[in-house]
């Protein structure tokens, strides 16, 4: 049986639907059947989504305020004023926080019954008492409410 040649129908995919055209320095994709851009206009820009505030943001007077979460304040959500002093060592608090997470990690890499403490802390009973005193310390910090 003969072998047919190159241009064989079997072998060669069937032609394009779109092509791809410059029109004024930008790409456009043309739908070869009706001769028109495939898509109308380009899809709008999607909305900014508000950013969750920041933990710290301080004002002229060196203020900051600290807004709170419900996972560890038993207040929260709310906004706290913290004086300079209090902002600076909420600040290291944060920063011993991290590092203590890190430790963490590392320890549980090289020995994974530490991850027993981390279950044991995630229980309800111990999980309430934890948010209590962090909501006790934080209230020591706030600004506003020692100042009125």
């Amino acid at each position: 049986m003969p072998r047919h040649g190159r241009h064989d129908v079997a072998s060669s995919p069937p032609p394009s639907r779109y092509r791809v055209v410059e029109r004024d320095r930008r790409l456009v994709v043309i739908d070869t059947r009706t001769g028109q851009p495939a898509s109308g206009e380009a899809a709008p820009l999607p909305a900014k989504r508000a950013l969750p505030s920041l933990p710290d943001r301080t004002s002229f007077d060196g203020r900051a305020t600290l807004v709170t979460h419900p996972l560890y304040d038993d207040k929260g959500p709310r906004e706290l004023v913290l004086d300079p002093a209090a902002s600076t060592m909420l600040g290291r608090a944060g920063l011993v926080l991290a590092v203590a997470a890190i430790a963490t990690v590392i320890a549980a890499v090289a020995f994974p019954p530490l991850l027993i403490l981390v279950v044991l802390l995630l229980n309800p009973q111990p999980r309430r008492r934890l948010r209590a005193a962090i909501t006790r310390w934080l209230d020591r910090y706030d600004a506003s409410s020692s100042a009125g």
